[in-house]
C-alpha cells in the first residue's frame, strides 16, 4: 500500500529518519551475481552528482554500480545517460538491451513498457525510480511486462519536509519582498510578517513527508488536522493529529501544506474560496495539485494571505513578485543527504536484484513470479 506522498507504509515510522545520517554502509556481500550480458541505463539527473559535504570513504550510488560491474561473475555495462531531459518522451530504441534502469521522471507507458519488457521477448527487467512517486511509471503495465518496479522511499523524506517548512516561513515573513527591500537598501514596507506559532496547520497527505513536516513544526506549538484517504491512525493518537474532512481543513487551517501523490489538480477556485483571506498555502509536492492561475488571482485579490510553490513558474504574464508569492525549482529534495541516500538506494535496488533477491522497496513483487512463469 502507498501513502498520500508515495512512500511506502512498510516500515512507516522508521522510515521518516532513518536515512538522514548517511552510515548506510552498501556492500556487494560477495556471492554469484547473475548479470551475464546485462546493461544497466542510468536516467537520473544527479546520481552523478558528488555532494559538497561527501564523508571520507563513503561509496556513491556510482561506486556501486562499479564494484557490481567489477565482480569476477559480472558482465555488465553502465550506461549513463544523465543528461537526457525527462520531460522528452522515450521510445523503444533508447531501451534497446537493457536489463535494468535507474530511472528520473521520463515516462514508462503502457505501449513503452510492452515493447520493452522481459514478457514481451524485450530485455528489460528492473525500473528502479529515481525518488518516492510513481506518478510516471504504470506499474500495472509495468506487471504485465514482467518488469519489476522499485523505488527509494525515506531517501529523501527529511530534505523534502525541511523545505516545505523553510517555505512555509518564508512566506509567512515576506521574506522575498523583504529581501528585494533590503538589497535595494529600502527599509520596511506593508503589512507585518505572519504569526506561526500556536496557529493551526492543514496536511494533505501524512506519509513520510507530511508526518516529518508535523515532527519538524512541533516547537511551534501549532493545532494539526490533517486529510488522507489511508489515515494513520495510530499516529495521529501519538501525535495529536486530527483527521478531518477536505472542506474543513480548508475552511479551519492558518497554513495548509500539501503532500500528497495525486497526479492530478485538488486545489482550485473552489478549495482556494474555503481557505480564510489570511491564510497561506504550500506546495512543496508537485505544481499539478494546485491551480496556480487561481492562487494568483486569490492572491491579487487578497482573498489569499501567501502561496510558496516548489516548481519552476511558468506564467511569465503574471508577475511573481507582484503578491506574496515564493517559487522554487523544484529543489526539494536537493540536498547532500537527499541526494547521496537515493544515489546508494537505487543502486542496491541493481545490486540486490542481480544477486537474485527482491529489492527491499519493490512496489510490484508479483511481476517476477509473472515472468518466470511466462518463461517456463
Amino acid at each position: 500500500m502507498l501513502s498520500a506522498d508515495g512512500s511506502a507504509f512498510h516500515n512507516d515510522e522508521e522510515l521518516i529518519y532513518q536515512f538522514t545520517d548517511r552510515n548506510l554502509g552498501f556492500t556487494l556481500e560477495g556471492g554469484v551475481y547473475e548479470v551475464p550480458n546485462a546493461r544497466v541505463i542510468v536516467f537520473a539527473t544527479s546520481f552523478l552528482d558528488r555532494p559538497d559535504s561527501h564523508i571520507a570513504g563513503e561509496p556513491s550510488g556510482a561506486d556501486v554500480l562499479a564494484q557490481l560491474a567489477g565482480a569476477d561473475s559480472a558482465a555488465l555495462e553502465i550506461d549513463y545517460r544523465c543528461d537526457r531531459d525527462p520531460r522528452r518522451q522515450l521510445v523503444p530504441d533508447e531501451l534497446h538491451g537493457a536489463t535494468a534502469i535507474i530511472a528520473d521522471l521520463e515516462r514508462y507507458d503502457r505501449d513503452l513498457l510492452a515493447a520493452v519488457g522481459r514478457s514481451s521477448g524485450g530485455s528489460l527487467e528492473l525500473l528502479v525510480r529515481y525518488g518516492v512517486g510513481l506518478d510516471s511509471v504504470d506499474v500495472a503495465a509495468a506487471t504485465e511486462a514482467g518488469v519489476l518496479v522499485a523505488n527509494t522511499p525515506g531517501a529523501n523524506t527529511v530534505p523534502t519536509a525541511e523545505w516545505a517548512v523553510a517555505t512555509l516561513l518564508d512566506v509567512a515573513g515576506r521574506r522575498m519582498h523583504h529581501h528585494r527591500l533590503a538589497a535595494q537598501g529600502a527599509g520596511k514596507s506593508g503589512p507585518s510578517r505572519r504569526d506561526v506559532s500556536r496557529r493551526t496547520l492543514g496536511v494533505v497527505g501524512t506519509g513520510a513527508i507530511g508526518r516529518t513536516v508535523v515532527e519538524l513544526l512541533r516547537g511551534f506549538a501549532m493545532e494539526v488536522i490533517a486529510n488522507d484517504p489511508y489515515p494513520q491512525l495510530d499516529w495521529a493518537a501519538r501525535t495529536g493529529v486530527t483527521y478531518v474532512e477536505v472542506e474543513e481543513l480548508f475552511r479551519r487551517s492558518d497554513f495548509i501544506t500539501l503532500h500528497a501523490a495525486a497526479n492530478h489538480q485538488i486545489v482550485g477556485p473552489a478549495e482556494l474560496a474555503l481557505m480564510k483571506p489570511t491564510a497561506i498555502l504550500i506546495n512543496c509536492a508537485r505544481g499539478v495539485l494546485v491551480d496556480n492561475r487561481a492562487a494568483y488571482q486569490a492572491l491579487s485579490d487578497r482573498a489569499l494571505w501567501g502561496y510558496g510553490l516548489d516548481e519552476v513558474w511558468t506564467h511569465r504574464e503574471l508577475a511573481v513578485d507582484a503578491v506574496n508569492l515564493a517559487v522554487s525549482p523544484h529543489i526539494g529534495s536537493d540536498t547532500d543527504d537527499g541526494k547521496a541516500n537515493m544515489q546508494l538506494l537505487s543502486a542496491q535496488a541493481v545490486v540486490d536484484y542481480f544477486a537474485g533477491k527482491v529489492p527491499q522497496f519493490a512496489i510490484n513483487p508479483e511481476a517476477a513470479d509473472r515472468a518466470a512463469q511466462q518463461q517456463r
